[in-house]
């Protein structure tokens, strides 16, 4: 899996062992990573829903021009990290005997879970604009096939900076949830 994926731990070492110990009293524990990756799926997605890390806290909220950006293309400008929804939907698990891997094979995953800085070098770049029945050129930037006025600029080089937010890891009632299922394999449920 390229992208990103993430190897966490629980943070309370009780738990580390109650888990240890659960696990090693399973013969097949396949299907049991398989349920633990099936939840964290499905945890990860409410993050999405949510705007919210791993921890808890909320992601950094979304800067005024990609909101400006957003509407513009007749996109909702309320959720983060959603625009297409292609991130969360490349969120995937796979599961051995002995552990449960969850990712995204997205090469922007890393990007927007630990942020970062995208060094974006200067380019040559054509502009696709319309122009009226009174030859005026638009304002708005429009597809290649409907242009009918093009032009060329350069952009210099620059910096993009994304905010990290976390949406892969375990949170306190992950951990929680994942004792739970171990003891449900186990019949302690």
């Amino acid at each position: 899996m390229s992208g990103i994926g993430i190897q966490v731990e629980f943070d309370s070492e009780g738990a580390r062992q109650r888990l240890r110990a659960l696990i090693q009293k399973m013969d097949n524990r396949r299907p049991f990573f398989e349920q633990v990756g099936e939840h964290l799926m499905t945890s990860t997605g409410r993050r999405f829903d949510l705007d919210t890390a791993p921890d808890g806290t909320k992601w950094a909220p979304l800067k005024p021009g990609t909101i400006k950006s957003r509407i513009r293309r007749g996109k909702s400008p309320a959720g983060i990290l959603r625009d297409h929804g292609w991130l969360r939907g490349s969120i995937s698990a796979e599961s051995s005997n002995d552990d449960v891997r969850i990712g995204s094979p997205s090469p922007y995953a890393a990007i927007h879970q630990l942020g970062g800085t995208i060094d974006m070098p200067a380019r040559q770049q054509t502009l696709y604009l319309k122009r009226n029945r009174k030859g005026e050129i638009g304002r708005r930037f429009v597809s290649k096939k409907a242009a009918n006025h093009t032009e060329t600029i350069q952009r210099s080089a620059h910096k993009l900076t994304i905010t990290a937010r976390p949406f892969l890891g375990i949170s306190a009632v992950d951990q929680q949830d994942i004792l739970d299922i171990a003891g449900d394999w186990l019949g302690l449920g």
